[in-house]
């Protein structure tokens, strides 16, 4: 697995755990100035905060790596990198304060002018050591040739010539060019200056390992969502990595932040490999958040439980069967936000319109509909209305993060790249909702929910939860 990331990577991240235990020995020094060295060193658990340096430093090191600190656009540039690794020793540094309240005696990470010495001298030195030293040798290795990446691109195009004209006026990022892959021109046909077509997409596997390609940019436009799809799943199938720039997922870099090469938004398809492990660590993690979250909302749930018993008719819940993974319905729960008596009509036209909708049109969610009551529209419009289903999470047919499910007249007019969604737990809460919402129209909604199916991972999960309140409290996008 490690073995597809680029070792300037591993590099960088090797000189930034160095400079943070650095900066830690430094801090302490600088506060600590006046006690001699024996005494320093022969206060209690020093060995237990040294050992806590150590580890946590590796913790910062992977809080980089969520940042997007070791992405080309990023190392590259200034601004940006200050600002992120700023941001990532302030998210670090949470965290340790916390072990400190937890565990006393730890007199050199509680104190606070050790903690803020080593935040300044950190940030200062990673981001002097990034932007004065490993970003010249970076591009003097490319230039000089030592650091180079063979880079086979998917389409003929004007994505494909523009990414190949982009990558060959610049290169101190250090990509070779290998060729054009592409069906419907014979091999050896040029494509772009002296690039040339190198194969057909049946042959992409035996490419790639004849021209020890490690890269490879789809660049297709003008092709469906499904033949982009069965695309970028054969080029999962070799050992390279796969990049893709196409206007059919401009929602990712709109809404995510993204890798760039020399300006050009790319959207990283890893090669989906499959964690028993993070299964687990999900299941655990949806029961033990549940069952502290429900305690914690159990005075809320039962003061919403009373206001919509005393302002309409009907019951607390609403229920409804839902489609979950695999296309197995359940049961779906809801507090009820609707007057009873209703049906679904209008819901109907709505879905069949708004999944229709093609280029973008805008259909937006049904706005002041009169089926929904007075106190529905605030449940609906802060999403509170949605809690319940941590009843479907506890039962294992959801999950926190994960596609909404959807309902079976929506699955019936579904493509078939549309049924990808279903390939996973549905969730409570998902990308779209925290990064478009109301917003987005139905491919794109799609689209999103498909790149976190590529790109599940703890720390991505936890990041759209902490998304997900700011969202619901604000009530962004909803109605």
């Amino acid at each position: 697995m490690f073995k597809r990331y680029p070792k300037y990577k591993f590099v960088l991240a090797g000189f930034d755990y160095l400079l943070l235990i650095a900066a830690w020995v430094a801090a302490i020094l600088i506060r600590f100035w006046e006690v001699p060295m024996n005494d320093l060193l022969s206060r209690p658990l020093v060995r237990t905060q040294a050992a806590l340096i150590l580890v946590y430093s590796f913790v910062w090191i992977v809080i980089f790596q969520h940042f997007s600190l070791y992405k080309l656009n990023f190392f590259m540039s200034f601004g940006e990198q200050v600002f992120a690794v700023f941001k990532s020793l302030l998210y670090g540094l949470i965290g340790l304060i916390l072990i400190t309240f937890i565990f006393k005696r730890l007199d050199f990470v509680e104190s606070r002018l050790v903690l803020g010495f080593f935040v300044l001298i950190s940030l200062v030195a990673i981001t002097t050591f990034r932007t004065l030293v490993f970003r010249p040798l970076f591009a003097l290795a490319s230039q000089k040739k030592l650091v180079r990446r063979r880079v086979a691109i998917v389409g003929h195009d004007r994505t494909a010539k523009m990414v190949a004209a982009q990558i060959a006026v610049d290169d101190s990022h250090g990509f070779d060019v290998v060729g054009f892959v592409n069906e419907d021109l014979p091999a050896g046909e040029r494509v772009f200056e002296k690039l040339t077509n190198i194969g057909s997409l049946s042959d992409l596997d035996a490419i790639v390992r004849r021209e020890k390609i490690s890269e490879i940019i789809i660049a297709e436009s003008d092709v469906t969502h499904n033949a982009l799809l069965e695309i970028i799943d054969q080029a999962q199938k070799t050992p390279a990595e796969v990049r893709l720039v196409s206007e059919l997922y401009n929602i990712i870099p709109e809404k995510v932040l993204l890798e760039k090469y020399l300006g050009v938004p790319i959207v990283k398809m890893p090669q989906n490999y499959e964690s028993g492990l993070f299964t687990v660590y999900k299941r655990v993690f949806d029961v033990t958040v549940t069952l502290v979250g429900g305690l914690l909302l159990l005075g809320p749930f039962l003061v919403i439980a009373l206001i919509i018993k005393l302002t309409s008719k009907g019951p607390i819940f609403f229920s409804h069967t839902r489609i979950g993974k695999s296309c197995k319905p359940f049961e779906f729960h809801k507090f009820r936000t609707m007057y009873v008596g209703n049906d679904d009509a209008s819901h109907r036209a709505f879905v069949s319109e708004f999944i229709d909708a093609k280029d973008g049109a805008a259909v937006k969610k049904i706005e002041n509909d009169p089926r929904v009551t007075p106190v529905g529209r605030f449940l609906r419009k802060t999403s509170i209305d949605e809690l319940p289903q941590l009843l479907n999470v506890l039962k294992g047919e959801m999950s926190l993060v994960g596609p909404r499910p959807c309902m079976p007249y929506e699955l019936e007019q579904y493509q078939d790249w549309h049924r990808r969604r279903l390939s996973v737990i549905p969730g409570c809460t998902g990308l779209w909702q925290v990064a478009g919402r109301s917003a987005v129209d139905f491919n794109d909604m799609v689209i999103l929910d498909l790149f976190y199916i590529d790109n599940m991972s703890p720390l991505f999960d936890l990041s759209i939860i902490f998304r997900t309140v700011p969202v619901m409290i604000f009530a962004r996008g909803g109605h």
